[in-house]
C-alpha cells in the first residue's frame, strides 16, 4: 500500500527553524591574587662562656617580606626551656630587651637580627640529675606580622641548642703525712684526690691553694705542673706544704703532731683545661672541708 510522507505544516516549520538559543551564563568575577604570608625562621648560631655556669648563645632571627608594602615585625614575647623545663633568663637584640622590640622590612626585602641570650646554670647544675651529661634549650619567640592599618598576622619561630654539660673538678684531701718536725717549721705532704665527673677528660694547668687545720691556716702553696684527670676518673697528687711556727705558740705543734684526725678546710684556685670547643678553659674557686687522718 502506497503512504504519502508525513508534511509539518508551514508555520510549524517556520517557528522551528526561528527558536532562540538560551542566554549565556554572566562571566564569575575572577578573585583577586592571595597576599603572601611573610615567613620568619630563628636560626641557633654558637655558644660561647668563660665559666661552666654561664652561657651566652648567639641566634638569628631572619624574616622575608614578600609584598610590595612595608613590613612591620613586632615581638610579641619569648619562652626559654632547659631539658623540657621552663627557666629564666635574659633576651636581648641591639642591646636592649627583645620583648617588644620592632624591626621593619622594605618591599621585597628582609630582616636579620642577632639575637644574645644570656642563661645562669647555676641553679640547673647543681639539681639536674647526675646522670645528665647535657643540656638541650629550646627557644620559642611569637611574631607579630603588621602592613600598615591592616589586622596584624600571628606567627611563632623556634630553635634548639644542645650542648654538653661541664662540671667543675672536685677536690679531696686522703691524707696528711708529718714529714719532718723542727722547732720552727713543720714539713707536711698532703696527699691530694681530684675526680673529673665529666665525660671527657680535663686538665689541671695551674692552681694555688691554703690549708687551714681545726680552723688555723697551716700553709698555702702553688701547683704549675699539668694534671690529666680521665673522663669519670681521678687523679692524685701529692702536695708539700711547710707550716711555720715563728708567729704561732709552740704548743700547736705538739697538739698537730698527736692527732690522728684532723678536720680541714683546702681552697683555693685553678685552671681547667676541658678541650671543649665554647668552653677550652676556665678559672674556677674551690673550698672544701673534709676530715683527713694524720699519718706519722
Amino acid at each position: 500500500m502506497f503512504r504519502l510522507p508525513l508534511l509539518l505544516p508551514p508555520l510549524l516549520l517556520l517557528f522551528s527553524a526561528c527558536k532562540t538559543p538560551p542566554p549565556a551564563e554572566p562571566p564569575q568575577p575572577v578573585p583577586p591574587p592571595q597576599e603572601k604570608t611573610p615567613v620568619a625562621a630563628l636560626e641557633f648560631d654558637r655558644v660561647e662562656a668563660e665559666r661552666p655556669d654561664h652561657l651566652t648563645l648567639y641566634y638569628h632571627l631572619k624574616a622575608e617580606n614578600p609584598r610590595s608594602g612595608l613590613l612591620d615585625l613586632e615581638i610579641r614575647g619569648w619562652k626559654l626551656s632547659l631539658n623540657g623545663e621552663e627557666m629564666p633568663a635574659a633576651l636581648t637584640v641591639d642591646g636592649a630587651a627583645i620583648s617588644g622590640a620592632r624591626f621593619s622590612a622594605g618591599s621585597l626585602a628582609g630582616i636579620d637580627k642577632t639575637l644574645i641570650l644570656e642563661m645562669d646554670l647555676q641553679a640547673p647544675v647543681k639539681e639536674a640529675v647526675p646522670t645528665d651529661d647535657g643540656f638541650l634549650a629550646n627557644l620559642s619567640i611569637d611574631l607579630a606580622y603588621r602592613y600598615g592599618e591592616a589586622s596584624p598576622l600571628s606567627g611563632a619561630v623556634s630553635a634548639e641548642a644542645a650542648f654538653p654539660r661541664i662540671r667543675e673538678p672536685e677536690f679531696t684531701i686522703t691524707s696528711i703525712a708529718i714529714m719532718q718536725a723542727e722547732l720552727i717549721n713543720t714539713r707536711f705532704r698532703v696527699s691530694l684526690r681530684i675526680d673529673n665527673p665529666n665525660l671527657f677528660p680535663l686538665s689541671l694547668s695551674s692552681f694555688d691553694y691554703e690549708l687551714y687545720g681545726e680552723g688555723r691556716f697551716w700553709a698555702n702553696g702553688k701547683k704549675r705542673d699539668m694534671l690529666q684527670i680521665p673522663a669519670q676518673g681521678f687523679a692524685e697528687t701529692n702536695l708539700f706544704l711547710v707550716m711555720n711556727f715563728i708567729d704561732m705558740k709552740r704548743h700547736l705543734l705538739d697538739e698537730i703532731i698527736a692527732m690522728r684526725m684532723v678536720r680541714y678546710r683546702f681552697t683555693g684556685e685553678a685552671e681547667v683545661d676541658t678541650g671543649v670547643s665554647w668552653l677550652p678553659q676556665f678559672h674556677m674557686g674551690f673550698d672544701h672541708s673534709g676530715s683527713s687522718v694524720v699519718l706519722k
